[in-house]
């Protein structure tokens, strides 16, 4: 009787654990679609601001209704850091009625002050909201780790327990002691190789275990812990794809700017250039634009395979070029030595997108471009003197930007100058 008992005790403790298991796996899946869609929910309002049109600011207004959906669905699922949870819907709240208004703006065609109004409400409270549901999706991973491990740690102790009272039962009762540890002992050395197995990351098999008890409820919760382990790796590489999707998406649009503009460019010259007396110099402008979409299509295969990693003095010798040939004066002050190698890339991708700019939108006479390093840092700056600089609000290359240099732990600003025109600064430490 008291082998049974503690038995009984032991596998009730065990089968909480595993259905504790369950639920943090439930916990998690919601914290990442929630995740996802807070992302999918930024890209609709940053494509919506790119395309003011009926149709997407709709789409991105359904959308803005799925994440407030998933963010109520949070507050049923968790139990635990409620506190957090309820923080996380008064941001979501937030941001719904800051990217409202957005939508709003631009669907009364006033489109520069829905970009202020995505810079100024929309984006911090976005990244408020990004760094606590990274919170809350960092604890209950932690805890999906380390149950199946606890889960193996109490399989062993509790088959110590039951070895323990089977050998004291067998000095009152050897064979009915005998009898009892081998119907409890079986099903949990089959349900502790499970759960070890699913510690190595195998999900894969069904526990046989004919026991309608706690041994029968353990051995289905363990299987189900299986399943849902294995749904949320499948979700995990799903959501690996969307954000591979999104790092593609912004390094096709930094890549073609520079060079489709380059392109651009020299195409208006040749034409104007195209004269009975100038054959030659039209001949030499046509080659250049061949030579450039060549470069431009390699520089999308490259991309597309993640290889690109572009140098900040070819960077530098092309914006020299694109500014001349737009007939745009330049300035190129480089004191920095050699940079590292992802630092000398970001700073690259930096000139690409600052000239870039200076050449679709300022109406600029002049651009200045300013190298400096210091002992843990290195800075660069775009200036231009263009009149209309200021009114031009900021792009997707501009998020990209600022994004590639977060990423290094650096930072970018990028805005109007008091005395006219506009500059853009880069610092990324070394």
């Amino acid at each position: 009787m008291a082998l049974g008992a503690t038995g009984l005790v032991v596998l009730a403790q065990a089968n909480a654990g595993a259905e504790r298991l369950v639920d943090i796996q439930r916990r998690t899946a919601a914290y990442s679609d929630f995740r996802l869609q807070m992302m999918s929910q930024q890209y609709s309002l940053t494509k919506a601001l790119a395309a003011p049109e009926s149709g997407v600011i709709e789409a991105t207004r359904q959308q803005i209704a799925l994440t407030g959906y998933n963010s109520d669905h949070l507050l049923f699922v968790e139990t635990e850091q409620t506190d957090l949870v309820r923080r996380l819907s008064t941001l979501e709240a937030d941001l719904a009625a800051a990217s409202t208004r957005v939508l709003d703006q631009l669907s009364a065609g006033r489109t520069a002050d829905a970009a202020m109004t995505q810079k100024t409400d929309v984006l911090p409270v976005m990244e408020r909201l990004e760094l606590l549901t990274n919170e809350l999706v960092n604890l209950a991973e932690a805890e999906v780790i380390q149950s199946p491990s606890d889960a193996h740690d109490a399989y062993a102790r509790s088959q110590i327990i039951v070895l323990g009272f089977a050998g004291a039962s067998l000095i009152l009762a050897l064979l009915l002691g005998l009898a009892i540890a081998l119907s409890i002992i079986g099903p949990l050395r089959a349900i502790g190789l499970r759960v070890a197995r699913i510690a190595e990351g195998d999900f894969r098999g069904q526990l046989r275990v004919e026991n309608r008890d706690e041994l029968g409820t353990l051995a289905g919760n363990v299987d189900r812990m299986g399943e849902q382990l294995d749904v949320l790796y499948v979700q995990k590489g799903l959501r690996a794809a969307d954000e591979e999707r999104l790092r593609l998406a912004r390094d096709l649009h930094d890549l073609l700017g520079n060079s489709l503009s380059l392109i651009t460019i020299k195409s208006q010259l040749a034409r104007r250039l195209l004269t009975p007396g100038d054959a030659s110099l039209v001949a030499n402008e046509i080659a250049d634009i061949e030579r450039v979409a060549r470069e431009s299509l390699q520089d999308v295969r490259r991309a597309v395979d993640g290889y690109r990693q572009p140098s900040l003095g070819s960077a530098l010798a092309g914006a020299r070029a694109a500014l001349a040939a737009a007939g745009i004066d330049s300035t190129i002050d480089v004191t920095a030595e050699s940079l590292p190698t992802a630092v000398d890339a970001t700073l690259a991708w930096a000139v690409r997108e600052g000239v870039t700019n200076v050449i679709r939108h300022s109406k600029a006479a002049a651009c200045s471009i300013r190298l400096t390093r210091e002992s843990r840092e290195a800075s660069l700056e775009i200036t231009d003197n263009g009149a209309q600089a200021g009114s031009t609000a900021p792009g997707n290359g501009l998020r990209g930007l600022q994004e590639r240099a977060a990423a290094r732990g650096g930072h970018a600003d990028a805005g109007p100058l008091p005395d006219g025109g506009f500059r853009i600064f880069v610092s990324v430490p070394l």
